[in-house]
């Protein structure tokens, strides 16, 4: 939600409370102009009461206004691009609605400050009298000596004490021990004549011993005929029960009441600062969208619950921290005991006690999670950074099973990061003309005789140099960039091939060949570059065709229509080669990468070498053509061709 959609529901709540002459349009225009202020209060130590004197002027002046501005306000600030700390957004909303409740004392009573400040010879004893009798807030007049001369009903009972039981008590006494020092040298700063007056939100003492919450203004002056001070108090407590409640959101989880990750790290940063052994858990539960999807979102809030239930138990007799990092990602601080700690064995128990089912509406539903551990970071360590080491370590975990653990290496982490940091660039890379595309020759291993070109991405990093297809490829896997650069690869080596008159081959990514949007762009790639559809080589990946329900096996059926010859890529290391080419139409195989590499010295009696020289002439019986990658030597090349392979390209060519 932005400023303006804040404004809007800030007005539409206002207007069912207190009705107002003005237009909902110009209403909403008074109260963005209200959120700017309150906005800019973050930045600075601007005055936000003032704004509250600005609603009661506007005519929002019931009590009720205030608690509207204050749910809209509570939920709505810190939701704003702008606010970066939730407990500074309460307090200017705490400042808010004390200037509310302020500016309407003074509407009802005038300016109790000016008023009582004035010289009694300027005031009449009866107004005044009145006035403290009248008035919401509490008051006192008491001499330069500290002994309060006169107080009021409203100071007396917001402080629980009986009526005229404060005349001659000292007022210090009424301060909360951990601000009297404080207080009382601001008192004598009045005394001396270094201010005016001063206001504060402190702290008094009950008569039941209680801490009483007050906004507190006092100025000073000669009131019947005698020099003094004139205390004014309004009950702030429910106000700071709100900062309290709002500055806990901020830094707590609503669904299950753990810290949230801010707080997380600023425990952690505690505990790395004073030098403690600690380990970090970054937990990941492991298909947790299963729970959601399945039993229902109910389901999954309650099982969130549950498992920050356990984490906490798990570790409460080693005074560790549980948080809930983001949805479903929950992190764990350990601090390490006189004989070490076991990180692997912790790890295994925090999947034990997630295991065990918890019932929802009769269904037994649990939960695993992968784990990611930073074990003893040094005390220079920063937190956010560890935090992205373990994400990144929890989430390539995943990758290869669930329920799994696993120590966070930092030289591999390294890695990833520039990985992750490349595929982050890639939007840039693009648009800055960094992304590039290679023509190699595709030939005949009979005879060397060029037969197709193949096109293959190629990354001119400024830093990095030359990122070649392979690296390519992987990092675009990490993208949502993949299907559209795809097609514009498609498109602009199209162009190349139509010009040199020569057959394109592109193999495609299982993303690309899922796309559903492939189709169309063939046929737009087609019309708009005149390249006829036998002069189009596709290769479609083994794991796309090879899935139950394949959107890519429906996308082959169509390209073939259109006249596209069809490469299976990928051939070689799978069960499921075979069956693609026999259930598909599949006019060429390209050999694995994997086997190319295997096979780049092959010993002709080894197990793996005979079953791929058995296999080629297999797919030859069936008139599919077998294409080998990635040849960089001349015996590379014969042993390929001598194995029965028609088609070869590689650094060789």
């Amino acid at each position: 939600m932005d400023r303006a959609e804040l404004a809007e529901h800030w007005a539409a709540a206002l207007t069912k409370v207190v009705a107002v002459p003005r237009t909902r349009e110009r209403v909403a225009a008074e109260l963005r102009d209200l959120l700017d202020a309150a906005v800019a209060c973050l930045a600075g130590p601007a005055p936000a009461h003032r704004i509250g004197h600005r609603l009661v002027e506007l005519g929002y002046d019931r009590p009720e206004c205030v608690q509207v501005c204050v749910d809209v306000l509570a939920s709505g600030l810190p939701g704003l691009a702008e606010v970066d700390d939730p407990a500074l957004a309460a307090a200017v909303l705490v400042d808010l609605a004390a200037g509310v409740a302020e500016a309407t004392a003074r509407r009802q009573f005038g300016d109790p400050t000016e008023q009582a400040a004035a010289d009694t010879g300027r005031a009449s004893d009866a107004w005044l009298r009145r006035f403290f009798a009248d008035s919401a807030w509490g008051m006192a007049i008491s001499g330069v000596d500290g002994v309060i001369v006169r107080a009021n009903r409203a100071m007396e009972e917001m402080l629980g004490h009986r009526v005229g039981s404060l005349t001659g008590t000292r007022l210090e006494d009424l301060f909360h021990p951990q601000e009297r020092d404080y207080l009382n040298d601001r008192y004598a700063e009045l005394a001396r004549g270094q201010a005016e007056r001063f206001d504060e939100h402190t702290r008094f003492v009950r008569a039941d011993a209680e801490t009483a919450w007050v906004r507190l203004e006092v100025s000073f002056g000669t009131r019947e005929g005698r020099p003094g001070h004139l205390t004014m108090l309004a009950d702030n407590s429910d106000l700071h029960l709100l900062e309290d409640r709002l500055s806990h959101q901020g830094t707590h989880d609503r669904l299950t009441g753990l810290p949230n990750r801010q707080a997380f790290v600023g425990r952690l940063e505690a505990a790395l600062g004073a030098g403690r052994d600690v380990s970090v858990f970054h937990l990941g539960l492991d298909d947790f969208a299963v729970v959601n999807d399945g039993v229902g979102r109910a389901a999954g809030d309650h099982l969130l619950r549950e498992v920050a239930r356990r984490l906490a138990e798990s570790v409460e007799d080693r005074d560790g921290i549980v948080a809930r990092l983001s949805g479903d990602e929950f992190g764990v601080l350990v601090e390490h005991g006189p004989h070490g700690l076991d990180v692997g064995t912790l790890a295994a128990e925090f999947n034990a006690v997630l295991a065990e089912p918890t019932y929802v509406d009769g269904e037994g539903i649990a939960a695993t999670a992968t784990i990611a551990v930073v074990d003893l970071p040094t005390a220079d360590s920063d937190p956010n950074e560890l935090l992205r080491a373990t994400d990144i370590a929890m989430r390539t975990r995943k990758h290869q099973g669930r329920r799994q653990w696993t120590l966070v290496d930092p030289e591999q982490n390294e890695r990833y990061r520039e990985h992750y940091r490349l595929a982050a660039g890639v939007p840039g890379a693009w648009e800055n003309g960094e992304l590039d595309v290679d023509l190699w020759p595709v030939v005949s291993l009979a005879d060397g005789a060029r037969v197709a070109t193949q096109a293959l991405l190629r990354w001119e990093h400024p830093k990095h140099g030359t990122l070649d297809h392979v690296r390519c490829a992987e990092i675009m896997r990490h993208t949502g960039l993949g299907v559209p650069v795809g097609h514009w690869v498609l498109e602009h080596a199209a162009e190349l091939a139509a010009r040199e008159g020569s057959a394109l081959y592109l193999e495609l990514t299982p993303e690309q060949a899922a796309d559903p949007d492939l189709i169309a762009a063939v046929h737009r790639v087609l019309r708009a570059t005149g390249l006829e559809g036998e002069h189009l080589e596709l290769g479609m990946p083994v794991q796309a065709l090879d899935s139950p329900d394949s959107p890519a096996a429906d996308n082959l059926g169509v390209l073939v229509d259109l006249g596209v010859r069809s490469v299976l890529t990928g051939f070689g290391r799978g069960r499921g080669d075979l069956a693609c080419l026999e259930d598909l139409q599949i006019n060429t195989v390209r050999v694995s990468e994997h086997v190319v590499a295997r096979l780049a010295n092959p010993d002709p009696t080894s197990l793996y070498a005979r079953a791929t020289l058995g296999l080629i002439p297999l797919v030859r019986e069936v008139g599919i053509s077998v294409l080998v990658t990635g040849l960089t030597t001349e015996t590379q090349a014969r042993w390929w061709r001598d194995a029965g392979a028609d088609l070869g390209s590689g650094p060789l060519y």
